[in-house]
């Protein structure tokens, strides 16, 4: 009798349940629509909220940032620099800044300063330091923005990158 009397409980429960989730059926209304604001829903029906705003202030992490011009190849001397070397290069909107774009991993390092200056060109000297022989090194990429600050606005004179 116990068993009988569970087993129907159990039944009752289950059944009620089931019916507060059931759906209304196509083209009915349950009540008052919460206006959504997001494409997406973990639960049909429920309102969606739009994720908050981006906390993201200043420059992006990765790539080149609004406001910085690509410097174009024929600005660029890279004819002393080795093979595998960094040669993309942008300019902030004042032209004071130049900033090498480069990629970093595992035990690779990409480090440049400014060398000499001159009305005609500027020298940009650049180093990268590799893993020693049989050293071990995490595996892993990660895009590096190294900026560089100018005497003058760079205009139009070339930038010549070697290594250093």
């Amino acid at each position: 009798m116990r068993t009988l009397l569970g087993t129907g409980l159990l039944l009752l429960t289950l059944t009620a349940c089931g019916a507060a989730n059931t759906a209304a059926p196509a083209g009915s209304s349950t009540g008052p629509e919460t206006p959504t604001t997001s494409a997406s829903s973990s639960v049909p029906g429920s309102p969606t909220v739009a994720p908050p705003p981006s906390q993201t202030v200043g420059r992006p992490t990765q790539g080149i940032a609004p406001g910085d011009d690509v410097i174009a190849e024929s600005q660029i001397d890279a004819r002393g620099l080795p093979e595998g070397y960094p040669r993309s290069l942008t300019r902030s909107l004042d032209g004071k800044t130049v900033i090498l774009q480069a990629e970093e991993g595992g035990c690779r390092r990409v480090a440049a300063h400014v060398g000499d200056q001159t009305p005609q060109q500027v020298v940009v000297l650049i180093s990268v330091i590799a893993a020693k022989k049989g050293q071990m090194c995490p595996d892993y990429i990660k895009e590096v923005s190294i900026p560089l600050t100018l005497a003058e606005p760079l205009g139009t004179r070339t930038v010549v990158l070697r290594q250093g």
